[in-house]
């Protein structure tokens, strides 16, 4: 959907409005048609839409509900494993094995180098969690690593644990090696995490602050515009500006050339910058 298709909060009014008058109609036209009266009808139409109305207003407030709990969570969820990335290994492993433990049944945790060990029945864990940004992604290497790890306690299972997506491979590997291997990558991470601290008031204000503060920071967008790896780019569009103005002789080409070799100039000095001492 496009942001100008986007319901306003005008028109979503008047959708509510035009919904409770089509249910106020079809009421006491429905009595009307029973008992061809036209002030039992209107008195009988009238208590049945009140009670459609509030069978409404209670379905909103309950979607409404589970969408604000799926909103904190998700949030949560995406605030704690962004928090993992700058913890040790081994905070990292006991948070994600306090979070799995709300998930599967967990018990006797011992804390080991880079891991948890922890017993499920009567077979024993290995939780390890891998620390990447979500851009990265967890390969087959990481994969083994915790495996290698995990064979040194007689582990029956392992559970990888990662902050960010796991690659093709490394869910292909992690199928047939020995001991059994279970993979959780992001997204599964930040459900679990989500559900066991969903995101505070206070977290939810200190996020709109930060994006508001993000989004109208002119030095943010100072960087960005003169990034050092858009300078190439820059001069491209500038020498390709000049040549059509000068085979075409349309002085409009004059306004973006002038533009894109002005950033060229400036992205050339903002990188030399960056070194001066």
């Amino acid at each position: 959907m496009q942001p100008l298709d986007r319901p306003t909060p005008l028109s979503g009014w008047i959708d509510r409005v035009g919904l409770r008058l089509l249910i106020l109609a079809l009421s006491v036209g429905w009595f009307y048609l029973l008992w061809a009266r036209a002030w039992p009808a209107l008195a009988a139409g009238i208590g049945l839409a009140g009670l459609w109305m509030l069978a409404i207003r209670l379905g909103e407030r309950r979607t409404l509900a589970a969408r604000e709990k799926s909103l904190r969570q998700r949030i949560g969820g995406q605030l704690a494993v962004d928090s993992l990335i700058l913890q040790s290994a081994a905070s990292a492993a006991a948070n994600a094995a306090t979070w799995l433990s709300g998930l599967m049944p967990l018990s006797e945790f011992e804390q080991v180098e880079d891991g948890v060990i922890a017993r499920s029945d009567e077979r024993r864990v290995y939780i390890q969690c891998i620390l990447k940004h979500a851009s990265s992604r967890a390969g087959r290497d990481d994969v083994l690593a915790a495996v290698r790890a995990a064979r040194k306690y007689a582990i029956d299972v392992c559970v990888v644990c990662a902050t960010c997506p796991f690659a093709a491979e490394a869910v292909l590997y992690a199928e047939d090696i020995q001991p059994r291997t279970r993979l959780l990558g992001r997204e599964g991470l930040m459900q679990i995490s989500g559900v066991a601290a969903p995101a505070t008031d206070e977290q939810l204000q200190e996020l709109g602050r930060r994006r508001r503060n993000r989004r109208f920071d002119p030095s943010l967008w100072k960087a960005r515009l003169l990034q050092s790896g858009k300078r190439k780019r820059y001069g491209i569009y500038g020498m390709g500006m000049l040549a059509m103005l000068i085979v075409t002789r349309h002085w409009a080409y004059i306004v973006p050339s002038t533009v894109c070799i002005g950033l060229f100039y400036l992205s050339g000095r903002q990188k030399a910058k960056a070194f001066e001492l």
